[in-house]
């Protein structure tokens, strides 16, 4: 049996051992890195789907394979990632509304070289981001890629990679003390993060996307910014 059915076999063993008054209405996405945007944005989908019944369950899940499972209709969907991953993960739809936006950073060992320039970089595998940009921005030298932001993070302190490309509330959220400084920081490109649906639940669309905009003009998507300040909106 391949490795997506023991996982799918083991969410449908995982819906039976909810409480029998869970709501058949129900969706499952794997728990996203801790951080206030992930928090944030698991309190806002929690109630958008509430507005038009349904329920959000999250699940741990490997991370390094989320995207996959998505895709292959293991899990629903994705709570918060760039639109850029409908073109490697087309089962996966946009929900068109803006989550929350970020910037993708590049850190150099170098003050005046030129992204273009660097002989090589580190990214972490598990977010597209950076693999998006080097996609539209050929880069010629060495990719380097990791699973998390504490490896890139030693590359380039140890000085094992030129420069590494992050999200900067990762690089905030899990190396709040980090010496940036040190370093010469680069903003490559303002991003924004949207939620995606597997296709077969392509008819809740536009039901959630105007939960998501009545939401918006009651002015809870402001409170729940707020609460987990998100300063930057």
């Amino acid at each position: 049996m391949s490795k997506y059915l023991l996982l799918r076999f083991a969410l449908v063993l995982l819906l039976f051992c909810l409480p029998a008054s869970a709501s058949s209405n129900l969706l499952i996405f794997n728990r996203p890195a801790d951080t206030p945007q992930a928090r944030y944005v698991i309190d806002l989908l929690k109630m958008a789907y509430k507005e038009i019944g349904y329920e959000v369950h999250i699940i741990d899940f490997n991370h390094q394979s989320a995207l996959i499972a998505a895709n292959n209709g293991i899990l629903d969907g994705q709570l918060g990632r760039i639109a850029d991953v409908k073109d490697d993960y087309p089962n996966l739809l946009k929900v068109d509304f803006p989550l929350f936006d970020f910037n993708l950073v590049l850190l150099k060992n170098c003050q005046h070289c030129r992204y273009k320039e660097l002989k090589s970089l580190a990214i972490q595998s598990s977010y597209p981001a950076a693999q998006s940009y080097i996609d539209k921005h050929p880069f010629g030298g060495d990719v380097i890629k990791v699973r998390n932001i504490t490896a890139q993070l030693n590359l380039l302190t140890q000085k094992r990679v030129e420069g590494t490309i992050l999200l900067d509330f990762m690089l905030k959220t899990k190396h709040p003390d980090f010496n940036q400084a040190a370093f010469h920081k680069e903003v490559l490109m303002p991003m924004q993060s949207f939620h995606f649906v597997h296709k077969r639940h392509e008819v809740l669309i536009p039901k959630l996307t105007r939960a998501l905009q009545k939401l918006q003009e009651e002015g809870k998507v402001h409170f729940l910014k707020s609460k987990y300040n998100l300063t930057e909106f």
